[in-house]
């Protein structure tokens, strides 16, 4: 049996910055969630068409020939705010690092008071 320990999704403080110009750093972030969710669909439909044509089926004129109800338009629905989620995660660890104040200053401020036990 393994167990597995359950990390924190975000880390605390001030995160580095690569790039100098306000912004470049989230942008890049969203660019390369983008590019792994891509992959990933690009392999899982290369997979399904591959398996589809071994058994006869187009899968290309199957797709266009379906109608979503509701329950699948929910479902889609649903995955798409969590791809949001996954897409803006920078932003908001950002948002929250402002709202909080972390900063160089305020990282050192902290170890001086740990240093002198003020805290």
């Amino acid at each position: 049996m393994t167990d597995h320990p359950e990390l924190p999704r975000t880390v605390r403080g001030k995160r580095p910055e690569f790039f100098t110009t306000e912004g470049v750093d989230e942008v890049l972030s969203m660019v390369l969630v983008l590019a792994q969710e891509l992959h990933v669909v690009r392999e899982r439909l290369d997979t399904a068409e591959r398996v589809m044509t071994r058994h006869g089926i187009n899968l290309a004129a199957e797709i266009e020939a379906l109608q979503p109800d509701e329950a699948l338009l929910r479902e889609r629905e649903q995955a798409l705010q969590d791809f949001y989620g996954r897409l803006f995660q920078f932003s908001r660890q950002r948002r929250s690092e402002l709202e909080h104040k972390y900063s160089d200053r305020a990282y050192h401020e902290t170890l001086d008071k740990v240093a002198t036990g003020d805290i």
